[in-house]
């Protein structure tokens, strides 16, 4: 996909790998829609980009609702006209083992890291079919191909990231239509994610319990991430990924190496793979 000159939104574009993919897409030559929960941070990546000349507007956007995501298209099509590339990215995490997570916990991640893909498609698809060409990236994680433990509400949302954006791809490739997408796969990154429940409701959070366990886990969860790859290292797979029309992206080589290794432990035993 050719990139100068056209318009991307991307969502979680207030820090991390959001932030990067910005700075990657504005050194392609793109006009940005940044969208995130906090104008703020918005606002802050779009300052960085201004050296670059690059046309910006940021929309604080929840992607857990559907009207939400709605406007932000609307804001990306007043403003430019049309919509080339979507970068589904917005994501959130938080710890603990399957049947100790709260309902609480499990809607709050699903909403985001799940339902925000959905909606990205829901709403951005027609468009770009209208238009006839446009591209939709969707940010899944290593979790979404052999999961990790005490992270179950997040394995179960990138597993479904990988699940909707394969599906998405088959449908559009049988109908020949002129849309394609793709799913990045990263491994550890040096983002915020750790921190995300920082914009979540004190109501929301108040049925979160974490045992010792689960604490020391996410400590050990927070010291890998913070010496993950650099945002910026990580969105130029994505960016050339784009570019070179490829469906799956990886930023580690070991992740589909381990996801190798799984599928073929699934073949001949039947059993899942240390980690």
């Amino acid at each position: 996909m050719e990139l100068d000159g056209k318009v991307a939104v991307v969502t979680g574009a207030g820090s991390g790998i959001g932030r990067g993919l910005a700075r990657r897409l504005a050194g392609a030559g793109m006009k940005l829609v940044l969208s995130g929960y906090n104008l703020s941070s918005l606002e802050a990546t779009a300052s960085e980009l201004s050296s670059l000349d690059t046309e910006i507007i940021c929309v604080p956007t929840d992607v857990s609702q559907l009207a939400a995501v709605q406007a932000l298209a609307d804001a990306a099509i007043a403003r430019f006209g049309q919509v080339h590339l979507l970068c589904n990215n917005a994501g959130v995490a938080m710890p603990g083992p399957v049947g100790e997570i709260s309902m609480d916990d499990w809607r709050w991640v699903l909403s985001i890291n799940l339902w925000g893909p959905i909606h990205g498609v829901q709403v951005f698809l027609p468009l770009m079919e209208r238009q006839g060409a446009g591209h939709i990236c969707s940010t899944a994680s290593e979790s979404g191909l052999y999961a990790t433990s005490y992270l179950g509400a997040y394995n179960v949302s990138k597993f479904g990231v990988v699940g909707l954006m394969a599906s998405l791809e088959r449908d559009l490739r049988a109908r020949n239509s002129p849309v394609t997408a793709s799913v990045f796969c990263p491994g550890a990154v040096a983002t915020a994610i750790v921190s995300g429940s920082r914009n979540r409701s004190s109501e929301s959070m108040a049925s979160h319990v974490e045992s010792e366990k689960t604490q020391k886990f996410w400590k050990a969860v927070g010291e890998a991430v913070a010496a993950g790859m650099d945002p910026n290292d990580a969105a130029g797979f994505v960016v050339e990924a784009i570019q070179r029309d490829r469906f799956w992206i990886f930023s580690h080589p070991h992740v589909p190496a381990t996801a190798l290794r799984q599928a073929k432990a699934m073949a001949e035993s039947q059993a899942l793979i240390a980690l």
